[in-house]
């Protein structure tokens, strides 16, 4: 009998038995508690995870979220910043970007409404009034027409009504225009359409042309079309710092011009100029040509080269300043012929005795090979880089040359010709910015300054944070040596190897050079480097003038000839300019006195009118 059979009160007495009471008959729990605690477990698990997960979304990662909700419906636009003036010593301005504006139309977005069509007549007016053909006009007004993009870039004033039409997608666009003289442009470089410098002043002070990035943000709505709004941040690019420059204009479009008809008289291929301040080394102009054309960098700063005899005087200077040779010496030239460490040494002026002053004059290179022997090694050395050879000047640009100067070691190609070789100009190599530093120097006083090429640096609101001023590197003469030596390119000039750098109106002191031109080591036949540094005037420098000519044609190749008539030209020059960096009151103070004018011969009939005159 089951339990189904068994009477009620049975079957309660059965259910109260225990199970193992009544033989046959087993039970099961309805519900097992070790599942519901793996539910129940699950369900708090799941919980958690809810919880930490909106935990996590709302507050640990909630900038990522919200960045990503921005992303959709926030654009953000860098904005360039409008790149730093560069300007010229008067203020002038060289260079400067401008913003203009690249547009194109969608015709699709011109609807047939009224409102839309006065659009139609706003567009079609402003391209007509931008010179746009009509056909293109035609394409840009077409019903369902596709995108017409309008050529050319346009300033923002001519665009500005049209770029507020739906229909108008604009772009901004920076460009750098220039507004220089051929030589100072190969000293500032350019700037790439992506507005990164490439070269020049360009490349060196761009930490302070380039400004600061600004940042401009817009709503995005369905279509993903801008919408403005107040919520939004909105920096606007701070413009660079202007830069201006000790550069000249109006003297550096004299020294270029001159360079220019120098090369064409002369025939040479090509040629440089320096003109420098000696008074606080600022480089007032600066030019150069090669294979008859404008250089493509500023090789006044890149390009050395054996200089010649314009080394002379700074190993002379530094002999009487340490009294290893007196103004009364005279010295043993050997009749213009004299063979040392196996070298025969010639002399363009012949004689057999010259004075120091004389050795200078005429520019005697057994005189100052004689002279050389008097140093050593090292100090040879220490004198040329005590003027500034053989290291870099200073002058912000970034593909400057140092030169080379032997420093007296044999591993350094030091050898018995060596010191005589270098007090006559060769086996060293400098440029012409060095060059007129170190005549600088003798121009000043003694003290070689470093050239500068900035005078000053304005924010973007105009204030000065920087200015030029003159900053003495060191000494390297006495101002007596200093005196005597400017005696001694003086009389270079007056009737030395300079002549053709005279002037009839002030005194110029300078020293002229000569030197065969080599290339990759090797010595080019006929082929030649003639310079002539100069200072103006002589008495009270104002100008030091480095010009050299390259491979100038026919029998005077001589720099105080080429070159000397060409600094003599851009004194002339210079002298008549409004604006040459030049004090036209002090240099009156060393004027010459020109004789007065002699009266014209007079008729025999005229002298004897004067005498029936006088007898009445």
């Amino acid at each position: 009998m089951t339990s189904r059979q068994l009477p009620s009160a049975e079957r309660h007495t059965l259910h109260g038995q225990a199970t193992a009471d009544v033989p046959g008959l087993t039970t099961r729990p309805l519900v097992s508690r070790a599942r519901t605690q793996i539910v129940h477990g699950s369900l708090v698990l799941f919980a958690l995870a809810i919880v930490a997960r909106s935990v996590q979304v709302q507050l640990v990662d909630r900038a990522l979220w919200e960045g990503k909700a921005n992303e959709q419906h926030i654009q953000r636009d860098a904005v360039a910043p409008l790149r730093g003036q560069i300007r010229d010593a008067s203020g002038s301005v060289l260079v400067e970007s401008r913003e203009l504006v690249r547009f194109g139309v969608d015709p699709k977005a011109l609807d047939s409404t009224r409102r839309y069509g006065d659009a139609r007549v706003v567009l079609r007016r402003g391209l007509r009034a931008l010179g746009v053909k009509e056909a293109l006009i035609r394409q840009a007004l077409q019903p369902n027409g596709r995108w017409t993009a309008i050529p050319g870039l346009h300033a923002p004033s001519d665009v500005k009504e049209l770029v507020q039409l739906r229909a108008v997608r604009s772009e901004r666009v920076l460009q750098r225009y220039v507004n220089a003289p051929v030589g100072i442009q190969r000293l500032l470089g350019t700037v790439g359409a992506d507005q990164r410098p490439q070269g020049g002043l360009e490349l060196e002070a761009d930490s302070l042309l380039r400004g600061v990035t600004g940042l401009d943000e817009f709503l995005l709505d369905g279509r993903r079309r801008r919408v403005l709004s107040p919520s939004l941040e909105r920096v606007s690019a701070t413009p660079g710092h202007t830069i201006v420059l000790t550069l000249n204009r109006s003297l550096q479009q004299i020294i270029e011009r001159q360079l220019a008809m120098a090369m064409d008289s002369t025939g040479a291929s090509g040629g440089d100029v320096v003109v420098m301040d000696p008074r606080d080394g600022a480089v007032l102009a600066m030019a150069g040509a090669r294979n008859g054309k404008p250089s493509v960098n500023a090789t006044g700063l890149t390009e050395p080269y054996e200089p010649g005899s314009v080394m002379k005087p700074f190993l002379v200077g530094w002999l009487l300043d340490h009294q290893r040779t007196a103004l009364d010496e005279v010295i043993n030239t050997e009749g213009g012929k004299w063979r040392v460490a196996k070298r025969t040494i010639d002399d363009e002026h012949k004689a057999s005795f010259m004075s120091l002053r004389d050795v200078i004059r005429f520019s005697s290179n057994i005189g100052v090979a004689k002279l050389a022997e008097r140093v050593s090694p090292r100090e040879q050395y220490e004198l040329l880089r005590d003027f500034g050879f053989g290291t870099y000047t200073g002058v912000p640009y970034p593909a400057e040359s140092r030169g080379r100067v032997p420093r007296g070691l044999r591993e350094d190609g030091w050898t018995p010709q060596t010191p005589s070789a270098m007090a006559m100009g060769y086996e060293v190599s400098a440029t012409p910015v060095q060059i007129a530093a170190a005549y600088a120097a003798l121009a000043n006083g003694g003290e070689l300054l470093q050239p500068a090429l900035i005078r000053e640096v304005q924010d973007a609101n105009g204030v000065v944070v920087f200015q030029h001023s003159r900053r003495v590197l060191r000494r390297v003469l006495t101002e007596p040596t200093v005196l005597a030596m400017r005696g001694m390119l003086r009389s270079v000039v007056d009737s030395g190897t300079a002549v053709a750098a005279s002037l009839e109106t002030y005194d110029v002191a300078g020293k002229s050079g000569t030197a065969k031109r080599a290339e990759n080591g090797v010595y080019v036949s006929g082929g030649y480097n003639s310079t002539f540094a100069a200072m103006f005037p002589a008495q009270a420098p104002q100008l030091v003038v480095v010009a050299k000519l390259i491979d100038p044609k026919g029998r005077l190749i001589f720099g105080g000839v080429v070159a000397g008539s060409l600094v003599r030209g851009i004194l002339q020059e210079a002298q008549s300019s409004r604006n040459a960096s030049l004090d036209l009151n002090e240099l009156s103070r060393f004027a010459k006195l020109l004789p007065a004018p002699q009266p014209k011969p007079r008729s025999p009939q005229a002298v004897l009118a004067d005498a029936r005159d006088s007898a009445r």
